[in-house]
């Protein structure tokens, strides 16, 4: 039988050749030079020098339209009605684009052989095709071909994975616009009720509530396909079996089987969090952001375990400026100059795995100098408590390492939410509390499945939580972030499960801030794959 991952990689071969196949049908040399000017006609896009064409279209819709392509040729069918189709749905890209086309954080070679196809097209004899096929689980497959005098060329480049278009990600339901599948609300009592009007309350901060997509499912929250395994709470939204554990008490040590169990669980979640940051852009709603990590995880055959636990009403977190944790994705785009942490969980395998990463929305340099110094600073605080895991530790010393770092850099650290246990319950012992101070018991013993995850702050570390019940703010509304890895203790002393991939988003502070995709191991700030500060 296969499993969710067995279907998604399916899905990226089937991409990889429909995208290549697209491409040798549109730039047949009867029709490529006639398609370029229509759709250049159609954007409006003035002079024709350094701009390619993208088309984009998810994988069902592009193996129907390249069938057409080549039944609509086989019949002899005049230009105009062999690509009319397509090419409205085209747009024409230069490399400024790539971000907002393919997706943040790219490997450097394929910002560059996306900007070298752009740069390289000078006209309808001789241009690029990008072509970008989007995946079920909210992932895109990305192949570059070029036609130059008759000629055509196909880079034998897969981008995979990239992020759908923020052109495809405007959402077909606005609050403005509500269609009937999607309506808008308030949320209101802990995820429990919906409102037409927005609470009133002394905002802390300069960020105010959105409305929330409601659909016309259970509860208003987005499906999950029947053949995934649910949490206990997915219908009752009561997590009686964390609730009545005795895990709340004792901290289980792992087996090794299920230790490599719990691993798989964190690689499901490794690649949601960054099929998000990925599409992290000015403009996208935190709303769209939520159904790709919905699709990520349920396309692989999970359950996001925040959707509906204690009637949260959404699939992940997402968190913005003055939002500590529990942000509720909306309605509100991300504007250039935000910081936003994205907190990912998911339940497959019989494991939850839980991480977050909180990015600049923008350019490094259209961000602040403070919030900069903030989010390398929570990432510090995570990698010195990461680094003091081995047997024997305490639980409580991480606080007094993570608060003194925090201190001497002019932050503070929030004490009302602490790390956890994490294993077949979303939350269990022991705690893990990020202050100093603090009377956390239990010591490391091998085997021990947990979170760290600081939450550091501009100003002052108390919090307040907006009416929603949820979103916990700053009380002064300074800004705050936040990094978390679920990590197992060892004999040796630690595994970090939802540890960075090579395909992670190389964006900031996992980069170097003047360049991105800079490769140059000195002007890296970080090690890339661990996202340990070089300077620790």
């Amino acid at each position: 039988m296969k499993t969710g991952a067995d279907v998604v990689a399916q899905s990226i071969v089937d991409a990889t050749a429909i995208a290549e196949e697209f491409i040798g049908a549109l730039l047949d040399e009867d029709i490529a030079s006639a398609l370029y000017d229509a759709v250049f006609d159609a954007c409006g896009a003035g002079s024709k020098g350094k701009k390619a064409v993208f088309f984009e279209a998810p994988l069902a819709a592009a193996k129907t339209l390249c069938a057409v392509l080549k039944m609509s040729k086989a019949a002899g069918a005049p230009k105009e009605k062999r690509y009319g189709a397509i090419a409205g749905r085209c747009k024409v890209v230069c490399a400024a684009d790539v971000e907002d086309a393919i997706g943040c954080g790219l490997p450097k070679d394929d910002v560059v052989a996306f900007a070298e196809a752009c740069e390289t097209s000078t006209g309808g004899d001789a241009f690029s095709l990008i072509v970008s096929v989007g995946l079920p689980c909210s992932t895109n497959v990305v192949r570059i071909g070029s036609f130059s005098k008759g000629v055509v060329r196909i880079d034998e480049r897969v981008i995979d994975p990239a992020a759908p278009s923020a052109w495809a990600m405007a959402p077909k339901s606005t609050p403005e616009a509500p269609t009937k599948d999607a309506q808008w609300l308030y949320c209101t009592n802990k995820g429990k009720g919906r409102s037409e009007t927005m609470p009133e309350y002394s905002w802390t901060g300069d960020l105010r509530p959105a409305k929330i997509s409601h659909t016309e499912g259970f509860r208003g929250l987005l499906p999950v396909p029947e053949d995934v395994v649910r949490t206990d709470y997915a219908e009752t939204s009561r997590p009686i079996s964390e609730e009545q554990s005795r895990l709340q008490r004792i901290c289980k040590e792992l087996t090794a089987s299920e230790k490599a169990q719990l691993h798989k669980c964190c690689r499901v979640s490794r690649g949601a969090i960054d099929a998000v940051v990925r599409a992290i852009r000015p403009g996208v709603v935190p709303d769209e952001l939520d159904r790709i990590c919905h699709n990520y995880i349920t396309a692989h055959g999970g359950y996001p375990s925040p959707l509906n636990y204690y009637s949260f009403p959404k699939s992940c977190c997402i968190s913005v400026n003055e939002v500590i944790c529990h942000g509720i994705p909306d309605a509100r785009p991300l504007v250039k100059g935000d910081i936003v942490n994205i907190d990912v969980t998911a339940y497959i395998y019989g494991y939850h795995g839980d991480l977050n990463e909180t990015v600049l929305v923008g350019k490094p340099s259209d961000v602040d100098d403070k919030s900069k110094h903030l989010l390398k600073v929570a990432l510090e605080c995570l990698w010195l408590a990461i680094d003091q895991v081995k047997p024997g530790t305490r639980y409580r010393d991480l606080g007094n390492i993570i608060s003194t770092h925090a201190a001497k850099n002019n932050c503070s650290v929030v004490k009302t939410y602490c790390g956890h246990g994490i294993n077949e319950l979303f939350h269990c012992a022991p705690s893990v509390p990020h202050y100093a101070n603090n009377k956390a018991e239990h010591k490391m013993k091998p085997g021990h499945s947990f979170t760290i995850e600081p939450m550091i702050n501009l100003g002052e570390w108390r919090d307040v939580t907006w009416p929603d019940g949820w979103t916990a703010v700053t009380r002064d509304g300074s800004r705050s972030a936040q990094y978390e890895h679920t990590m197992v203790c060892t004999d040796e002393g630690v595994d970090v499960l939802t540890a960075r991939l090579p395909s992670s988003p190389r964006v900031f502070p996992f980069a170097s801030e003047n360049d991105e995709n800079d490769d140059d191991d000195e002007a890296q700030s970080v090690d890339y794959l661990t996202g340990r500060l070089a300077a620790l």
